[in-house]
């Protein structure tokens, strides 16, 4: 994932459009922990907080996002034009999907609301981008596995839109998701595999992606079917060997340290895999896949702290540093104590 920068643009208050992916790793993990008291006995409490902490940040990002949009609109519009970032601004609508499928059970009609605003921007997004894919000169440079956001995000639109009782159009949306993995995981892998110039290396993160559509598919296809047949088979045991891929490829991350908002990318790959382990355990009970659910959960758990953490602490840094920039204009006002202490020195 990458984003146009220019001063202060990465500071708190001015979170870029892939922040929003903490939003989808925090709830990703909330709705986890939430299968994991159902299927594994775990504290259902730990879910319900982790989705509380991930609502309260994605209502203070969309206000953050809002005001820089309204602030300064030229900025938003230069990031979403860039093909290296445009695919970014799925992780808004696909948090927007993410927080329905985590509030359904307490506000039904809250999340119709969100779930309704995030799928219909989603597919809008997703026609634009492709759109533009295709019609304007793009460079085999500019794919990165941040183009598979917009896809996994239509696919993750059927999780709350088959309970929200829209069944025909979660098939239509798991439909387009699975057909346009298919078609961009070759162009994707040519373009790792065979370009001279490699992903840069703050991107390396975004590799975790590859993970998500089969993870999410994992889901969608067990919400649209209700039992784990071979395709759910099929499509996790995917997600599965693309996570080893993952693993096998730590040295790309190491590389991409220090820990920025990309990392988030490790985030909701990890708790879709987990969930969709979780859901496998359930209908396929065994010590293995019970050991396997609790592994993959427990490997997210540390991913979203670790990285949350971190983060925190960045923001922190980065709030305190800004405050301390800041011109004092009140030691040149006249009559300010500092201006009268300059006088009576001299």
């Amino acid at each position: 994932m990458e984003t146009l920068t220019r001063p202060g643009e990465h500071a708190p208050t001015n979170p870029p459009a892939v922040a929003f992916s903490s939003v989808m790793g925090i709830c990703g993990l909330g709705l986890s922990w939430r299968a994991a008291g159902q299927v594994l006995a775990a504290p259902r409490a730990i879910g319900e907080w982790l989705i509380a902490v991930g609502v309260m940040l994605f209502i203070a990002l969309s206000a953050l996002y809002g005001i820089k949009t309204v602030r300064d609109p030229n900025i938003v519009v230069a990031e979403f034009r860039d093909p290296r970032s445009a695919s970014n601004f799925a992780c808004i609508t696909v948090a927007v999907v993410i927080v329905a499928a985590a509030i359904l059970p307490h506000a039904p009609s809250a999340a119709l609301f969100l779930w309704a605003l995030g799928t219909g921007s989603q597919l809008v997004l997703f026609l634009t981008l492709l759109g533009r894919w295709i019609a304007e000169p793009t460079e085999i440079l500019h794919a990165t596995p941040a183009w598979l956001v917009p896809i996994v995000g239509n696919v993750t639109a059927t999780l709350p839109g088959v309970p929200l009782g829209f069944h025909e159009t979660s098939w239509f949306l798991l439909a387009v998701g699975l057909v346009s993995w298919i078609a961009f995981l070759p162009l994707l892998l040519h373009r790792l595999i065979f370009c001279e110039d490699k992903l840069p290396e703050r991107l390396a993160p975004s590799l975790a992606i590859f993970v998500a559509s089969p993870a999410v598919g994992c889901l969608s296809w067990l919400q649209l079917t209700g039992h784990v047949d071979a395709v759910y088979r099929f499509i996790l045991f995917t997600a599965l060997f693309f996570a080893l891929l993952v693993l096998r490829l730590w040295q790309l991350a190491v590389q991409a340290l220090p820990v920025s908002v990309a990392w988030w990318a490790y985030t909701f790959p990890s708790a879709a895999l987990a969930s969709a382990l979780i859901r496998y355990c359930q209908h396929v009970p065994g010590v293995g896949e019970r050991l396997l659910a609790w592994a993959g959960l427990a490997l997210t758990t540390i991913a979203v702290a670790g990285v949350g953490l971190i983060s925190l602490r960045n923001c922190s840094r980065r709030l305190w540093l800004s405050v301390r920039s800041r011109p004092d204009h009140s030691a040149n006002q006249p009559g300010s104590a500092r201006t009268s202490n300059a006088v009576s020195s001299k």
